[in-house]
């Protein structure tokens, strides 16, 4: 397999933009990889998949009982096919993904703000999708 498309994401969620951002960031992030040539007709393998929820819970308080940081959880289902043997190479149907942002200064969170969380969200997808895939073959 050398070439892949990527179908945009059924948004079920109700982050509205939600769906063209996992799209745009799955394709600069395959594109980035390189391993495979990112095409539009006559693939290899396709990447699909619906975005079944995210979430947004509070994850932790200060010593004040201020909040601290939130935690973003992505659940989406995702599908890799292998279009040239017709076969599934990955599936996850409940795939859940996490990451903390931070709201008050003293945190420790990698991110600081609820769009880098939601960018981090989407490279971790990227990595699942590539380690239980390509990385298997």
């Amino acid at each position: 397999m050398k070439k892949v498309a990527i179908r945009p994401f059924e948004n079920k969620s109700t982050e509205f933009e939600l769906g063209d951002i996992v799209y745009n960031g799955l394709v600069k992030e395959f594109q980035k990889d390189g391993r495979l040539k990112l095409v539009t007709q006559q693939p290899d393998c396709v990447v699909e998949g619906t975005i079944l929820k995210l979430e947004e819970d509070v994850y932790s308080y200060d010593s004040w009982n201020n909040v601290q940081d939130y935690m973003l959880r992505l659940t989406c289902s995702v599908v890799f096919t292998d279009l040239i043997n017709n076969q599934i190479i990955y599936e996850n149907k409940s795939l859940v993904i996490t990451e903390p942002y931070a709201v008050s200064p003293a945190s420790t969170a990698k991110c600081r703000s609820k769009e880098e969380a939601i960018d981090e969200l989407v490279s971790k997808l990227f990595r699942n999708i590539i380690q239980n895939s390509l990385e298997t073959w």
